[in-house]
């Protein structure tokens, strides 16, 4: 099934009570929101990447609750599922009609695009049980230019924001066409009320590409790859160098929280770390990265960042190249 296919079976409101969703991880992401809020269930279980455990997955999925009559189950995964595990969640399904199901599968950064649309092809082809009519393998694809711009609209129609297409373009700019980030930033002018919003207003409000190429910059940089480039591109763009360090410490300081805790804890809880659920690939990258430096490393990396923002103060000359090459020689 495509978007288009889903999106008729959504207009008439008869949302899949089995759903399988890959491809483009944005579109993933808004779709199972708008799918869950269709299902309309009382309860809703969310399981995140190693949390997950198919005994207790599957018990949810073949009872009943004491205090609700539907229950749905979201799993946000970047790792195959066993056909054992799908069957066993089909079969409950199919005697419990008033359960559902989620599935979320991202591509993990370890895997190759082709190694996950074979591993997509595959586990959609266990989704089909004779009982249950309902089941929807969804593909989504990068969205296209005209097709962020509709997101774009539709956002802020229902901010009621006065906001036309030079606008929403400039914002989609600004953060390098990653359209969640935009549609994050739509909500700064809310209280804009009834006021037009201007490009001078785009310009004070929005963080732009910075923020976002940064963080791009810190995953080549742990990755180890090359970065110059990248880091030159952003000095052409005119980057604030204070707001480009802020952004590389609190990116380092996220790993850290997730180093310390999961040292202590023996296992990651977001909630607790951040207080917040970011994005799955954001996720995965953190969990990936934080274990690549010991305690004592940590706290070279804080001190060179310190020392690099200490000098840009005083206006002396560029210390990034020097500086990220060091930190990058502390990865193990």
């Amino acid at each position: 099934m495509y978007k288009s296919q889903l999106d008729t079976l959504l207009k008439a409101s008869k949302p899949p009570r089995i759903s399988f969703l890959y491809g483009d991880n944005f579109l993933i992401n808004y779709y199972s929101k708008r799918i869950a809020k269709l299902l309309g269930s009382e309860e809703k279980h969310t399981f995140y990447f190693d949390e997950y455990h198919s005994p207790t997955i599957n018990a949810l999925l073949c009872q009943s609750s004491l205090f609700s009559s539907s229950s749905l189950v979201v799993l946000k995964l970047n790792q195959k599922i066993s056909k054992t595990d799908i069957a066993l969640f089909l079969q409950s399904l199919s005697s419990n009609t008033q359960n559902a199901l989620i599935v979320e599968y991202y591509q993990a950064s370890s895997k190759s695009a082709a190694d996950y649309v074979r591993d997509c092809k595959s586990l959609a082809g266990y989704f089909k049980h004779p009982k249950i009519p309902n089941i929807a393998e969804v593909r989504f694809y990068e969205l296209k230019a005209h097709e962020c711009m509709e997101f774009m609209r539709a956002r802020s129609k229902e901010l009621a924001l006065k906001a036309d297409d030079r606008i929403l373009q400039q914002i989609l700019s600004l953060q390098n066409n990653d359209l969640a980030l935009s549609l994050n930033e739509l909500e700064k002018f809310v209280l804009y009320g009834q006021k037009p919003i201007e490009p001078n207003d785009v310009d004070m409000l929005c963080d732009g590409i910075a923020s976002f190429s940064i963080q791009e910059l810190c995953y080549a940089l742990m990755d180890k790859k090359p970065f110059v480039k990248m880091l030159q591109t952003l000095y052409e763009e005119g980057v604030n160098e204070i707001a480009m360090i802020s952004e590389i410490q609190r990116f380092f300081y996220q790993l850290f929280l997730f180093y310390a805790y999961i040292k202590t804890k023996g296992k990651a809880d977001v909630n607790e770390i951040l207080g917040y659920k970011p994005p799955a690939e954001i996720l995965e990258h953190l969990m990936k990265y934080c274990i690549l430096f010991r305690e004592s490393e940590y706290i070279c990396i804080f001190e060179l960042l310190s020392t690099w923002r200490y000098e840009v103060s005083k206006g002396r000359a560029k210390q990034s190249p020097y500086i990220l090459i060091k930190i990058q020689e502390l990865i193990r």
